[in-house]
């Protein structure tokens, strides 16, 4: 079972490191294969890298016997987040790797916390969850329920906003992935436009990482790396505020203070700083209910 794990990592790392040199080397050639990227030589040396992460995190679990919990996670996300993000970077060239890199991902699972192989120690997830982990737990899934909803339903925006402009009422929302949706609603006709920003989709990304590294993290009992998934969820809202300025610029909303602003945030952000205040205190703190006696 421990080369089952490993031969597949090899092999998708070797083979995204190759399509990260392809898209530099010829992506403008072959766009349609790249997903049509703007900049194929700056996402095939993100791709190039990331693949080498990869590829080094499931050599590293090969030459190592006994892994502490936070190596194994570390080696576990080290091939997680490349083959995500990939799909994103390199297009169709990444079908093959991604999927190989995800069924590593999965027999890694499988060897370290749910198998019984050289590479894993004793079972680190037990029946009996306590608190930190259960509150970290619900912290996570807030932020993805949160991002999950406001694909169905503009109340869960990051932002939103009816303002007047010009006697025009207008109707503003930020949504997942990337999308700054401004609405007239004067008249009897409503119309819609989308525009894609792609400082938008950063956020989002960093939110949806986070929370999913923080969810893993609270299951197997790593403060280190809820801490970690905690930090970036924070990063996510933090850049939003940071970058919402220059977000709203591209669209016809009206130059306002700071201040105005961030009272005009949506119901996703607040929802994900909830979440995020979770995580981040049950991985300061430790919780345990009644007696602690093993």
């Amino acid at each position: 079972m421990e080369k089952l794990a490993i031969k597949p990592g090899i092999l998708g790392g070797g083979l995204g490191i190759l399509a990260g040199l392809i898209e530099m080397s010829i992506g403008a050639q072959i766009l349609p294969w790249i997903g049509n990227k703007e900049s194929p030589v700056v996402l095939g040396l993100i791709t190039f890298f990331l693949s080498s992460i990869a590829l080094l995190s499931v050599l590293s679990a090969r030459n190592h016997v006994k892994l502490t919990n936070d190596r194994k996670l570390a080696i576990f996300f080290g091939v997680l987040l490349p083959a995500v993000i990939c799909f994103t970077t390199v297009g169709r060239l990444w079908y093959l790797p991604g999927s190989l890199l995800i069924m590593t991902c999965l027999l890694l699972a499988h060897e370290f916390w749910f198998g019984q192989s050289k590479l894993s120690s004793p079972k680190i997830i037990s029946r009996k969850f306590w608190v930190n982990q259960i509150l970290g737990g619900i912290g996570s899934l807030i932020i993805l329920v949160s991002v999950a909803l406001g694909f169905l339903n503009s109340n869960f925006a990051l932002f939103q906003s009816e303002i007047l402009i010009k006697a025009d009422h207008f109707r503003f929302e930020i949504l997942p992935m990337d999308i700054v949706r401004f609405t007239n609603l004067a008249g009897g006709v409503t119309t819609v436009k989308d525009i894609e920003v792609s400082l938008v989709m950063f956020v989002y990304i960093f939110l949806i990482l986070g929370a999913v590294i923080a969810l893993i993290s609270s299951l197997a009992k790593s403060r280190i790396f809820k801490g970690i998934g905690g930090i970036l969820v924070f990063t996510g809202l933090a850049l939003f505020l940071f970058w919402l300025p220059g977000i709203l610029a591209q669209t016809e909303f009206p130059s306002v203070g700071f201040q105005n602003i961030i009272g005009l945030l949506g119901m996703g952000w607040y929802i994900s700083a909830v979440g995020m205040s979770l995580i981040m205190i049950t991985s300061l703190f430790q919780f345990q209910p009644g007696n602690t006696n093993r």
